[in-house]
């Protein structure tokens, strides 16, 4: 059985602790400022309840370490984690910048540690039905990747309050716990899907969108140029509730398409799993047809902390690499620095592999 501590008990922890629920852990620290907040999984999993993370990392019993707290303590906590000696799973974005998640992951590295950003729309059966078919579409031509997100009439109107509200002269709520808007919530799932089908991009012309008086992005597009093609990029934050595979506003898909064949991948909105669904359509050129895999419900977060555990438990990095979170905030930082230029911008890929 393995032993964790889990750091924050914000909205996106129910996934994760029912993932470690689901594979019978133990759940040994409970950290969160919030003793409130944290109260219910404490008294689920008979845990201790710490306000400070250090409890977590400092306990030899702990073998691995989740941290869901907001990404601009990542970088520390990560840190401290992986000098006690501790795996970690870290929410994303690991890091508010590129050069803080390269720190983690290259202290990962050196020491050994097994560390994963929990991406888990890898874990999508879609996106890994799609993953295991993408051998059979040739040569890799175009790639269509988009995200659009129901988040309300903010093209309109700032909020007066809450997480879109920003403040004269401070920092939103959507900055400040969650690093940025679409590009940063929305769009990060997509450009690690980007990574995991295509490879790393060599090259970005990337545009960001962030309306006046705002801290935040409404609108993220990029092309980006890889080994197997371009992909065409779009986080966009929208008004509209109808659209989308599912016509509840959520409008997430990838579209492949090469030489002898192309795969269309939609995935229902992250927080939703118990009742909705992702879809794929494969279609093959030599025999001219269409395949759908329409998947029951199945919790992206649940299979993905099944596979990190499961990996920890034998001390084994395992398929994913220490570095997707860097990987993914690389990318980010590189969009946004084409956007301000106003030009096609090279990648500064500064870890060459994960060793």
């Amino acid at each position: 059985m393995l032993t964790a501590g889990v750091i924050g008990c914000g909205y996106v922890a129910q996934f994760h602790f029912r993932g470690l629920e689901r594979i019978g852990a133990r759940v040994k620290w409970v950290c969160d400022l919030d003793e409130a907040r944290a109260a219910p999984w404490v008294a689920r999993f008979g845990a201790e309840y710490a306000a400070a993370f250090e409890p977590a990392v400092s306990d030899p019993e702990v073998e691995v370490v989740f941290v869901l707290t907001p990404s601009a303590t990542h970088k520390r906590i990560c840190l401290e984690a992986i000098e006690a000696g501790r795996a970690v799973v870290c929410e994303k974005t690991l890091a508010e910048n590129a050069e803080d998640s390269r720190a983690v992951v290259r202290r990962a590295q050196e020491r050994g540690t097994v560390f994963y950003t929990s991406y888990m729309k890898r874990f999508i059966p879609a996106v890994e039905k799609a993953k295991e078919l993408l051998p059979r579409l040739g040569r890799i031509l175009s790639t269509h990747a988009t995200v659009c997100q129901p988040w309300g009439a903010l093209w309109e109107e700032m909020p007066g309050e809450g997480v879109f509200h920003t403040p004269p002269g401070g920092r939103s709520l959507a900055v400040s716990k969650y690093g940025g808007g679409i590009l940063i919530m929305g769009g990060s799932h997509i450009l690690d899907l980007v990574n995991f089908f295509l490879g790393r991009p060599r090259r970005v012309y990337g545009s960001v969108h962030v309306p006046e008086g705002r801290d935040y992005e409404l609108r993220a597009a990029a092309l980006l140029e890889t080994e197997r093609g371009p992909a065409h990029f779009e986080a966009l934050a929208h008004p509209l509730r109808g659209i989308g595979f599912l016509r509840d506003g959520w409008d997430e898909r990838l579209q492949i398409t090469g030489t002898e064949g192309r795969l269309e991948i939609w995935s229902a909105a992250w927080d939703q799993v118990e009742h909705k669904a992702s879809l794929l359509v494969h279609y093959d050129e030599a025999s001219r047809a269409a395949t759908e895999y329409r998947f029951p419900p199945a919790s992206a977060f649940e299979r993905a902390v099944a596979f990190f555990c499961g990996n920890i438990a034998q001390g084994r990095q395992g398929a994913q690499s220490r570095l997707t979170g860097y990987e993914v905030d690389e990318l980010i930082g590189a969009i946004q620095r084409s956007s301000a230029l106003g030009q096609a911008v090279e990648v500064e890929w500064r870890i060459g592999s994960d060793e």
